[in-house]
This record gives structure tokens, C-alpha cells and sequence, in this order.
């Protein structure tokens, strides 16, 4: 199985659970420092940071029910990775040839059960300098295109086919929840984002609700986006990812 759950760090703790409650996120975790938010697809991380510079970055993380497994099927794909312990435990931490590095834990089968909205997709953002070489690990670390039976796949020798020349964003999906996102920038790094398939107004006169006040409008595609303030820009993160977390209107049926 593989599950996206990438790991968000703030110095707003508190304002970033009421936030993600609001959205139709469930607590499925609470270790103080640590909280695990499981969306109907997909689970995020918060860690709580003091203010300093690594305050508001997110970094791209993966569950993974055996890790000795994922790890093998990844190396013998062709992206490193490696077992590595981390302070919360095992886990196995994957390479990219861009430089781009992220971990992988054994999935928290002890989550809570939650009825968390189920029309949420945790939906992470990797922005990255080449995207042929990012997608490709995406590929081997086992997560696959939503439209692969049309767009392509692996070929036999287990190399990426999909023609990606042209092209300046790629979706993946992981079995067990959640969506990648990879596009094409000028410098690397990770955002966090969701996908919403219930309606966004519905989501924005919900969260109007809960007294935060998001904005819909469309984004350079031309898709429908909800931009909600982000609680670390609020705080003054030095590293917020951005004013605004946005929420993209789903329009494909997800892994």
C-alpha cells in the first residue's frame, strides 16, 4: 500500500487543527508536537516548529504498510532508498536524482477511525527544476497516474513512457489516498494543497462558517481554485509556502 502524507511544520499548532477541521479533516492522531489529519483520501502530518526558518515549510512524505518491501520494489525500479531511522522510528528514506529528499513510514494502522469528509483529497504539491526525472521516481516509489490506461505507463524494462516533453504539471495518485502533484519551476520545493469533488462553494460557505474566509477564482489553467489564508503567513512564517492554500475542484475520479 501507499498512502500520501506529507508533513507540514508551523509555530501555529492550534490555528492550523481549526483550520483543517474546518475543511472536513479528522484528528486520527494527537501526540502533542505531532498530529495526523486523515482527509477522505489521503493524511497530513503537522509538527509543531518554533518560529525560525523552517517554520511553514512542508516537506513530501509516504506511508507504506511494509517498509522492507517498498523498498526493495523502489531500488530494484531504479530510484535510491534506503532504510534510515528517524526520531519517530523506521523509515525509509527515498533520493531523488534532482536532490529532492523524502521519507517514508510504516502507515499508522492505530489511526483513529474518522468521518472525515470524504469528498477532501490530500493533494501536495512538488514543484521541481526536472520534472521527467521527479515523475519518474513517483512512478517507482509505486504511485500512478489517475488517467494511466489512457496516458500510458511502465513498459516492460519498467522505464517511465509517458511523453512529458511538453508537459508543465502531472498528477499521481497513491492506492491508499492521496494526490501528488508535479510541475515544472524555476527552484525545488514541496506546497500543501487538496482537491475538493463535493462543490467549492459548499466548502467556502463551510469554512465562512467557522469564521475563515476563502476565495474562489480560477487559476492559470483556467481550473476553479479555492484559496484559503494560510494560518502561517498570518503568523509571519518565514518560509510559508505562500499567502494562500489552495484547493483545486477535482475533475477525475481518484486511485
Amino acid at each position: 500500500m501507499l498512502r500520501v502524507r506529507p508533513v507540514h511544520y508551523t509555530s501555529r499548532m492550534h490555528e492550523y487543527k481549526e483550520l483543517l477541521t474546518a475543511l472536513g479533516l479528522a484528528v486520527t492522531a494527537d501526540y502533542g508536537t505531532w498530529m495526523e489529519f486523515d482527509a477522505g483520501h489521503g493524511r497530513l502530518a503537522v509538527h509543531a516548529m518554533p518560529a525560525g526558518p523552517d517554520d511553514g515549510v512542508t516537506s513530501l512524505g509516504f506511508e507504506a504498510r511494509d517498509l522492507e518491501e517498498f523498498r526493495r520494489r523502489t531500488e530494484e525500479a531504479g530510484t535510491r532508498a534506503e532504510p534510515f531511522s528517524a526520531d519517530h522510528g523506521g523509515s525509509v528514506k527515498v533520493t531523488s536524482p534532482e536532490g529532492t529528499v523524502f521519507l517514508v513510514d510504516r502507515a499508522n494502522e492505530a489511526a483513529e477511525p474518522h468521518d472525515a469528509d470524504p469528498s477532501l483529497t490530500v493533494a501536495a504539491v512538488w514543484t521541481t527544476t526536472e520534472l521527467p526525472t521527479a515523475a519518474k521516481v513517483l512512478a517507482d516509489i509505486g504511485a500512478r497516474r489517475p488517467s494511466a490506461a489512457r496516458a500510458g505507463g511502465r513498459n516492460e524494462s519498467g522505464h517511465v513512457d509517458w511523453d512529458l516533453t511538453d508537459v508543465g504539471r502531472v498528477d499521481f495518485a497513491a492506492k491508499n489516498g492521496g494526490i501528488i502533484t508535479v510541475q515544472q519551476g524555476a527552484a525545488a520545493g514541496i506546497a500543501l494543497g487538496f482537491e475538493y469533488d463535493g462543490g467549492l462553494e459548499v466548502l467556502r460557505d463551510r469554512l465562512a462558517s467557522a469564521g475563515i474566509q476563502a476565495r474562489l477564482a480560477e487559476d492559470d489553467a483556467g481550473a476553479r481554485v479555492l484559496f484559503v489564508p494560510d494560518p502561517d503567513a498570518a503568523g509571519g512564517a518565514t518560509s510559508a509556502g505562500g499567502r494562500n492554500i489552495s484547493i483545486r475542484e477535482a475533475t477525475a475520479p481518484r486511485a
